[in-house]
């Protein structure tokens, strides 16, 4: 004989059970909605992201940038902002002013010349760029640091300046002949005041000068650039 089924309220412990379930996915889905907010706010950042930014910024057209700029600064007459241009390790050599004041006592010898850059080597941190002067070609280091390209003297100019002063590399620049005409006469080259000496000739007042026996005053043309010496087109 079959029963009738029974109405009514459940028992208590299948209620508790009901609701325990119920709370439980509740939370779930709270947990998993939080989760992806985060992911979504604050993305992991994998060495995919950041590998071709690195390889960018050390990458034969970054060097070849910065080398363009550090020369056109230099060509321009700008030797303070060269020289913050310079890597860490080599502005000590020498302090900005006391850079700035040795152009000042012996200017290159051809002023504003552009130079144009040949090729590029990179090699780690270190990149050797190639580039012609207004007289021949050069080589310029660059190092990279601080996320960027910055260049370095020549070992051999470094030395120069840790041993010795801006008086003194003037001085033998203008020996070697190779400062500008706006270099700062040497002390020891002036002119005699000596009232004993005569001058080579004076000026006639009241009469008509001799065209033959006037002086000639015209400008010099400065020195020929294919015929300056590698070594002075970039003394920085």
């Amino acid at each position: 004989m079959a029963h009738p089924p029974q109405y009514g309220r459940p028992q208590r412990g299948e209620t508790g059970r009901g609701v325990a379930a119920i709370l439980t996915m509740v939370i779930g889905v709270l947990i998993a909605a939080t989760v992806a907010l985060v992911m979504v706010l604050n993305p992991v950042s994998t060495p995919k992201d950041t590998f071709p930014t690195q390889e960018a910024e050390r990458s034969e057209s970054s060097a070849r940038q910065a080398a363009q700029l550090a020369l056109d600064t230099y060509s321009s007459g700008s030797y303070g902002d060269f020289w913050d241009l310079w890597s860490t390790q080599s502005q000590p050599v020498i302090k900005r002013e006391d850079y700035v004041r040795l152009f000042q006592l012996c200017p290159p010898l051809v002023q504003d010349g552009q130079f144009t850059i040949s090729s590029v080597a990179v090699e780690g941190d270190h990149a050797t760029v190639q580039a012609t002067g207004p007289g021949d070609q050069s080589e310029f280091g660059f190092v990279f640091e601080g996320g960027q390209w910055r260049y370095t003297p020549p070992a051999q100019q470094e030395t120069d300046y840790r041993t010795k002063t801006v008086d003194q590399l003037a001085q033998e620049r203008r020996t070697a002949g190779g400062c500008g005409t706006a270099s700062v006469p040497d002390p020891s080259a002036a002119p005699s005041s000596d009232p004993s000496v005569t001058p080579s000739y004076s000026p006639s007042y009241g009469s008509p000068a001799d065209p033959s026996a006037v002086p000639s005053y015209a400008p010099s043309t400065g020195p020929d650039p294919s015929s300056v010496p590698t070594s002075f087109l970039m003394q920085g």
